[in-house]
């Protein structure tokens, strides 16, 4: 009699993780249809369709507009005046001196190349945005899959249980409890899938994309692993940081302006020439040709308020340039501890708790199963499991997240997923 007990135990319990596949497959079924994306071919995709990227460059071509427009020469002036008896035609033109089109021209160019740069630090910033979305959507759904575990664990030890109380083994309020917990698994569940396909949604969004196709980031984030050496690190960000660039090229700017403050100072020519007659009766009895030059009297020139705030302007570069290398050092500094922090930490994961937090489990089961425990510890057991794992997860998104804020401070970039 036991023995035909254990064998209907054991037919109950196939066909219950037959049923408990079939309703796992279908918690991620959606209308929506999905593709799968490696991580290049997704940045790629940010770099020639994200929409706040391509707006950025426009402003590099509005600065280069700019170049050809500081090329501009001042347009010549044609002065027509007639009356009964006279006509007078003049043209003049302003002399620009002090190379004030040269200064004009040098501040444009320096402008033009600040925000190439401007350009390439947005897109580095934005690099490290979408590799972070990329990163969340992994985390997403490994989250989803450990839930998804947990319930398929929880479903067929419900089952188990539900066989076993027809049969006296348990209590009714011991199958009650364990179909619950299933139950409750199971709306976790439903609530991570929808983290997940915003997850996915905000894929779409890097890469200029509509939501009507989801992309699912393929690739491991445990292949990450980076051993750096903080001064090196500090050598790099010192060669290699945008924004310190940016710095020194404001300091170029800064310069080209004050020596175009000081060759406005210089005075401009008035040059005319114009051709007159005056007539009277049938023939004009006075043909007349001019010539002038104006000086303008640059009385303004005893005001320096312009000349001064550019070498103010000047010195307070310096400053900057400084200041920017210093919170380079502290950025790396703080990114580099970190990371450091974090790697420790996800070591300790791997190095046995995730393998003793499911030896736990399975021993409580197992002792469960035997009437010597009762399914509230079972419970409490699960749980601490799902919580070990859900906390290394997010133990792995903190490491892969700290190493790409890491090489974006640093300036490098060598992050992929395989």
């Amino acid at each position: 009699m036991k023995r035909n007990k254990l064998i209907i135990y054991f037919i109950i319990l196939l066909l219950a993780g037959s049923i408990m596949n079939i309703q796992s497959q279908n918690i991620l079924t959606d209308s929506i249809p999905a593709q799968s994306i490696q991580f290049r071919h997704y940045l790629n995709n940010v770099g020639k369709n994200n929409l706040s990227l391509l707006i950025e460059k426009y402003n590099v071509k509005i600065a280069d507009a700019g170049v050809i427009a500081a090329k501009v020469m001042p347009d010549p002036e044609l002065t027509i005046e007639a009356s009964e008896e006279v006509y007078k035609l003049e043209l003049g033109y302003t002399l620009e001196l002090g190379n004030k089109r040269g200064a004009r021209v040098r501040l444009a160019k320096s402008e033009a190349e600040l925000s190439k740069l401007a350009l390439e630090h947005f897109f580095q910033e934005l690099r490290a945005e979408a590799a972070e979305a990329f990163l969340n959507a992994i985390h997403q759904r490994e989250l989803l899959d450990v839930k998804q575990s947990s319930y398929e664990y929880m479903l067929q030890l419900s089952r188990s249980d539900s066989l076993r109380f027809r049969m006296g083994e348990v209590t009714k309020n011991d199958a009650r409890q364990s179909k619950l917990e299933a139950a409750t698994l199971l709306n976790e569940i439903y609530a991570q899938e929808a983290e997940y396909k915003s997850a996915l949604a905000v894929l779409n969004q890097y890469m200029g994309m509509a939501v009507d196709t989801l992309n699912i980031p393929v690739g491991k984030w445990n292949s990450m692993k980076r051993d750096f050496v903080l001064s090196e690190l500090i050598n790099t960000a010192s060669r290699n940081r945008i924004d310190l660039m940016v710095t020194h090229k404001n300091s170029e700017i800064a310069v080209n302006q004050l020596r175009l403050a000081r060759a406005e100072r210089r005075i401009d020519l008035g040059l005319r020439a114009g051709y007159e007659r005056d007539w009277h009766g049938f023939l004009p009895i006075r043909d007349m040709v001019t010539v002038g030059v104006s000086v303008p009297l640059k009385f303004s020139n005893f005001n320096k308020g312009t000349v001064k705030a550019a070498n103010y302007a000047v010195e307070q570069s310096k400053y900057e340039t400084d200041n920017a290398l210093l919170q380079i050092q502290t950025e790396v500094s703080q990114a580099f501890y970190q990371y450091e922090a974090v790697k420790k930490q996800m070591n300790q994961y791997e190095s046995g708790l995730l393998e003793e937090s499911q030896k736990v489990l399975n021993g409580m089961v197992y002792k469960y199963k035997r009437g010597e425990t009762s399914i509230l510890e079972v419970l409490i057991a699960q749980r601490s499991y799902n919580e070990v794992q859900e906390q290394y997860l997010v133990t792995m998104k903190n490491y892969t997240s700290s190493l790409v804020n890491l090489e974006k401070v640093c300036g490098v970039w060598d992050i992929d997923f395989e």
